[in-house]
């Protein structure tokens, strides 16, 4: 019974060893674009095909910089993390695979999480979505509905003689 109970342990131990290497290989990159405003790039996938991969690399420095440009730097209590990752999507009826981002926008102290998934291919212009489209679907989706609100005691004291 203790040799059965040991294998046990012995076998479980070295399960979360193994367990654990592999989710260190799954990590998040991190980019502060402003003080307080934060850029977090997942991990790309295996499973997504490698054209797919190169338009979601392309996609990448223009959805860092429509973010630079379109966030100012924000106090402690508003602090804004961005989260962006990759993924496919089949669209049309010829079910045509397509790239795409799921961003995801949230506050420090809020209770409410923005997503919203973007489609790297632009139909208005039959390429990849340009800087100006990134930054249109970041108002939109993201940074409108995610403004920042102090609290009440924090809009007092600011007006206070």
């Amino acid at each position: 019974m203790r040799s059965c109970k040991a294998l046990l342990l012995l076998f479980s131990a070295i399960l979360l060893v193994f367990c654990g290497v592999s989710a260190q290989e799954k990590t998040d990159q991190g980019a502060e674009v402003h003080r307080n405003v934060r850029l977090v790039k997942a991990q790309i996938p295996t499973t997504i095909p490698e054209e797919l991969k190169g338009e979601y690399l392309r996609f990448l420095p223009l959805f860092e910089e429509a973010v630079r440009e379109n966030t100012v730097d924000e106090s402690a209590e508003c602090e804004l993390t961005i989260r962006v990752e990759p993924g496919t999507k089949m669209i049309g009826s010829k079910k045509t695979p397509r790239a795409t981002a799921r961003v995801t926008g949230f506050r420090k102290n809020a209770r409410r999480e923005f997503v919203a998934t973007l489609i790297l291919h632009s139909y208005a212009t039959g390429a990849a979505v340009n800087k100006e489209e990134i930054s249109r679907f970041l108002k939109r989706r993201m940074l409108n509905p995610a403004r920042c609100r102090p609290t009440t005691a924090a809009k007092t004291a600011g007006s206070a003689p």
